[in-house]
């Protein structure tokens, strides 16, 4: 479980996993290798004991299989990332943080201030104020991961996608990859609103009702992707950064779209 990192940057994370307590690399070794009939490789048994080399060979193999599996999709890897969260973001807006947890993880559930759910190792966790990070990743498809390493934050990384080989083909467009997510409506609102635009003239530009838009633009505005500030008897719509990060084109382009 000390592999099972999630930081910033591939950098951080190597460094991390290094940093580890002695004592939590040799109960996890001695964990892991309980179950096999066959004793561990030699260089484990090196890692084991702490030497340096085998912490070297570690480090090259976990860079080599980031530079093989992930960096040639890492823009894909990107864009699925920014979709999921969209697509939790307005869940939570609509129905709650709840509903979200819930819908995260098959076969989980909230029970008053429990989360209870499928994982490798069943055990009890209290967060102590520390909070959660919720991590989806497209290439795994095994069970829920959990990084719960002192004075930080409890890293939750759930199967999101297909497993590998992510491919980039046959994805379609950003936009047709939101609208997979948000809807057709509400991606219009968000591609239409790179400049501003008040209920009315959204509604004629899409040539729905005014009601219409509205309940749009109060499930985007809830999951903060556009902002809404009233301008004497108009509704102004603009939409956030967080908005136009998630539009943003996979060559590293804004749209311009409106």
């Amino acid at each position: 479980m000390f592999i099972d990192v999630f930081s910033d940057s591939l950098t951080e994370g190597l460094d991390t996993v290094r940093a580890t307590r002695p004592a939590l690399v040799r109960s996890e070794i001695e964990r892991v290798y309980a179950r096999h009939a066959s004793p561990a490789p030699l260089w484990i048994r090196d890692l084991h004991r702490g030497d340096a080399d085998a912490w070297l060979l570690l480090r090259r193999a976990q860079h080599a299989a980031f530079d093989a599996v992930l960096r040639p999709v890492w823009s894909l890897v990107q864009d699925l990332h920014q979709a999921e969260f969209a697509c939790h973001a307005l869940v939570v807006a609509e129905h709650g943080i709840g509903a979200a947890l819930t819908a995260l993880i098959p076969g989980g559930r909230l029970h008053e201030a429990v989360w209870e759910f499928e994982a490798p190792v069943e055990r009890e966790i209290e967060l102590h104020g520390r909070g959660v990070v919720l991590v989806p990743t497209f290439h795994w498809t095994g069970g829920t991961l959990v990084s719960d390493l002192p004075g930080r934050p409890l890293f939750l990384t759930y199967p999101a996608g297909p497993g590998l080989p992510l491919a980039a083909e046959g994805t379609g467009g950003t936009d047709d990859a939101l609208a997979g997510v948000l809807g057709r409506t509400r991606t219009d609102i968000l591609l239409l609103l790179a400049e501003e635009h008040t209920t009315g003239g959204l509604a004629r530009r899409l040539r729905v009702s005014a009601a219409t838009v509205s309940a749009h633009t109060a499930a985007l505005r809830g999951a903060g992707l556009i902002s809404t500030v009233r301008a004497g008897r108009a509704v102004l719509h603009r939409r956030t950064a967080l908005g136009s990060l998630l539009v943003r084109r996979r060559d590293g382009s804004r749209s311009a779209h409106g």
